[in-house]
């Protein structure tokens, strides 16, 4: 009988530990130290804002990789203004560099008012071959009209896939007094590939500011683009790298690393 009683207290005994061991758990409060494992999860970063901005280029950073997570590429605005819309101002085809022949050139170069078409400011590769000159205006090409530079692509675009084509020109004779113009009519002709189409081109980039070129011909943006990084400077053809030193062994025997320019002390340092 006491060895019953003695089991029954140990059992209720060890029901009481249990049960206020399972309480404790629920009340305990949340330690404050940290494990090694809990330790390697990031802390959560609060909310950055970023401004609202336009006009933004992605400028890619050298060894920055676009995959990986990685940061790629940059926001910066860009410095230039760009109108969506630019009146046409030159235009390239089989090696000539034409421009709208308008009243003001014209005037400046001598030649009547009135006079339609494209000029030809240079002159080189098959359209030289053809016999073209600079300063001719181009008014037709095979039975295309040209009157301005929509035109002359739209022209070039009827015998893009042809081997030749009848250009007519009118030139001016290069005497003073009263211009004499003739009307000319040369063969524009291309051995592989097709003639292709005269390729257009907006009028030069200007910087923020700066005075105008020219007189007044309407707001500067319906022409130019403003703002800088548009043209490469300096230009590559003015680009002239000094002499490399020679020595006075060199020059003493006569030995040149080119034709005869000249003393060669009046560009190289003799050492």
């Amino acid at each position: 009988m006491n060895s019953k009683l003695v089991l029954l207290a140990v059992g209720i005994v060890v029901a009481l530990v249990l049960i206020i061991g399972r309480r404790g758990d629920v009340v305990a409060p949340q330690s404050t130290s940290v494990s090694p494992q809990m330790s390697a999860v990031a802390p959560v970063a609060a909310p950055i804002a970023f401004p609202q901005a336009t006009n933004m280029a992605m400028v890619v950073e050298p060894g920055m990789s676009a995959g990986g997570g990685a940061m790629a590429a940059l926001e910066s605005p860009l410095p230039n203004f760009v109108p969506r819309k630019l009146k046409v101002f030159e235009g390239h085809w089989q090696g000539m560099d034409g421009r709208l022949m308008t009243e003001e050139l014209a005037r400046k170069l001598n030649y009547p008012r009135g006079v339609q078409g494209v000029l030809l400011g240079e002159v080189t590769l098959n359209a030289a071959f053809s016999g073209l000159l600079g300063g001719d205006v181009v008014v037709r090409i095979d039975d295309t009209p040209v009157t301005n530079m929509e035109d002359f692509q739209a022209a070039t675009r009827n015998v893009a896939n042809r081997s030749e084509a009848r250009i007519s020109v009118i030139r001016k004779d290069n005497r003073p007094g009263t211009p004499v113009l003739r009307k000319l009519t040369v063969v524009l002709r291309e051995a592989e590939g097709g003639l292709g189409f005269a390729q257009l081109e907006g009028a030069p980039m200007i910087l923020p500011g700066d005075p105008r070129p020219h007189g007044y011909r309407g707001a500067c943006t319906d022409c130019h683009p403003v703002g800088q990084g548009f043209e490469l400077a300096p230009d590559p053809d003015l680009i002239s790298l000094p002499p490399p030193a020679i020595t006075r062994d060199a020059v003493t025997r006569g030995v040149s690393p080119h034709e005869i320019r000249g003393p060669c002390e009046a560009c190289h340092v003799i050492n």
